[in-house]
């Protein structure tokens, strides 16, 4: 399956993940004209339980869980565990301030403005 969008954006896809389970924190990736959208499923989780970050062209989201007992209680079970789930999304070098997260119903979108395609990627290199 070939996910790929605006060329090397999400680095054809979802690629670094076709091994891992994706039962977690499952996600659809679409493009409209400005940007890039993901929306990540987190059902259960607190908006707090959630963190979107940017570091060396990944973007990372995690979900992360802490189950708390009442001390008072003989439990005969305990299912519900503390947990982390995490996804990396290759993205390439982008403003970190183009992107912005929103969360609703379970549902965390994440919107990732495209670069202007008017602006060239050149740099001039320094000769040593």
């Amino acid at each position: 399956m070939n996910y790929s969008l605006g060329g090397s954006l999400f680095r054809n896809g979802l690629d670094l993940f076709e091994k891992s389970n994706t039962n977690y924190l499952r996600t659809d990736i679409y493009e409209k004209e400005d940007a890039y959208y993901l929306k990540i499923e987190v059902p259960g989780f607190k908006k707090e339980d959630l963190e979107v970050g940017y570091e060396n062209g990944y973007l990372t989201v995690t979900a992360r869980e802490n189950t708390e007992y009442e001390e008072e209680l003989e439990y005969i079970r305990k299912e519900r565990v503390s947990s982390e789930m995490q996804r990396m999304f290759y993205i390439g070098d982008i403003k970190e301030d183009s992107i912005k997260a929103n969360y609703e119903n379970g549902i965390l979108t994440v919107r990732i403005e495209k670069k202007d395609e008017n602006t060239e990627n050149k740099r001039q290199i320094v000769i040593e």
